[in-house]
């Protein structure tokens, strides 16, 4: 979910609000000193629900981008730790591979195959989960966006 979607929500609920409260005043059966003092009420009223709803808003935000991150650099970090590992057994590999002649050579290149495909598969698995994570986010705001809107 985009800034601009939960910012396009809180500003609909404080207006919605604003509306309903001033439409509730305006057709009550009172003097107009009471309707300004209903209406000064629930502005107030509506404006903390406002905030309320910033904030709430804000925190989510921020535990799922920590969440988000705390994912990602984990994901990094295998990563960086399967190329390490190609990279140290190439080398390795290489480095035997030209003293043993064209047969280990050949052996190299198998060996190299694999890795790469395991990395491949690390890097496909590292989008999956980001994009799994990404899903769950979305759900989760959707939930709560359910839950203010029942209250």
């Amino acid at each position: 979910m985009s800034k601009m979607d939960t910012k396009d929500f809180v500003i609909g609920a404080v207006v919605g609000s604003l509306i309903g409260a001033a439409t509730a005043v305006l057709f009550a059966p009172k003097s107009g000193k009471e309707i300004r003092t209903d209406i000064n009420e629930r502005a107030t009223d509506v404006k903390e629900k406002g905030t309320e709803y910033t904030q709430a808003a804000k925190e989510k935000t921020e535990e799922w981008s920590q969440v988000a991150k705390e994912k990602t650099d984990d994901l990094t970090h295998q990563a960086k730790y399967q190329w390490e590992r190609v990279a140290d057994k190439a080398t390795g590999v290489s480095e035997k591979a030209s003293k043993m002649g064209e047969e280990l050579a050949e052996d190299v290149r198998e060996i190299m195959e694999t890795e790469k495909d395991e990395g491949k598969k690390l890097a496909k698995q590292v989008v999956n989960e980001i994009e799994e994570t990404k899903e769950r986010l979305k759900e989760d705001v959707e939930s709560y966006k359910e839950n203010k809107d029942e209250n």
